[in-house]
This record gives C-alpha cells, structure tokens and sequence, in this order.
C-alpha cells in the first residue's frame, strides 16, 4: 500500500513538472518584433500558430493570407530550438497548390526576453547563416 502511495505521488509530481517544463518551452520568441535593418526600421511578428509577418515602410509580407507575386500565399515559420545557434526557416506556401514556393533560411538567439539577435539569407540559397557576422538584425520585443 505504502509503494503504491508513494509511487502515485511520485508519478503525479513528475507528469506536473513535466507539464510547467512544456508549459510555453522554446516560444519566447513568439511576438511582435521592431528592428533597424540599414537605417530603416521594420517589424516581425511571429505566432503561436506558426505564422510570420514583416512589415517596412508600411509594406507587409506574410501572414495568414497575402500576395506573394501574383499567388494567395501564407508564409508560415518552422524553428528548431535544439540547435545553436537555433535555426528558423521562413516558409512561402502556396495556398491554392497546397505546395512550398520558397524558403528562407535563418539563425536566432534569444538574447533576453525582450531581444533576439537574427541573421536570414535573402539570397533565395539553400545556405543558412552559419554565425551573426553578417547582415544580422537585432530585435526588440513591441508585445506578445
């Protein structure tokens, strides 16, 4: 009786950390993001649900549903926080296709909570950033 007492005890406080650990785990980048890029001031927006928004000069790209040269696409985001530095990959899905347009590939680090360094290739290459030497972008957090 004692083993089993003591083994739910132990089972239960073991699922409950498991659960707090799970609990908003590798999303502190998730929010809306201002940062300078050559003078000019932009903005990123990342979701829960794993969509990206850019915004400079008042243009947007991406998000749920937009024009991606003449398609209704989304551009959605994958991450791998496993890694270091952690990778994201900024995806162009064709929507009506149902089939991945183009691909960004890129570098973060969570500086703090409040601000995450980000090195993307824009080239349209598979390469991705290896370090923050180039063309790098610092982010701070406008909300969540």
């Amino acid at each position: 009786m004692k083993f089993s007492k003591r083994f739910s005890l132990l089972l239960s406080a073991l699922l409950l950390f498991c659960s707090f650990s799970f609990i908003g785990a590798d999303k502190s980048y998730v929010g809306k993001w201002k940062g300078k890029d050559k003078g000019d001031i932009g903005f990123l927006t990342l979701t829960k649900h794993n969509y990206a928004t850019f915004e400079f000069d008042g243009e947007i790209m991406g998000g749920k549903s937009y024009n991606h040269q003449g398609i209704t696409a989304a551009l959605k985001y994958r991450v791998n926080t496993k890694k270091s530095p952690a990778t994201i990959d900024f995806i162009i899905w064709d929507k009506k296709k149902a089939i991945e347009v183009g691909r960004l590939r890129g570098i973060f680090k969570m500086s703090s909570n409040l601000q995450m360094q980000m090195a993307i290739n824009f080239s349209g290459s598979n390469h991705r950033p290896k370090d923050f030497s180039i063309d790098s972008i610092t982010f701070l957090r406008e909300s969540e």
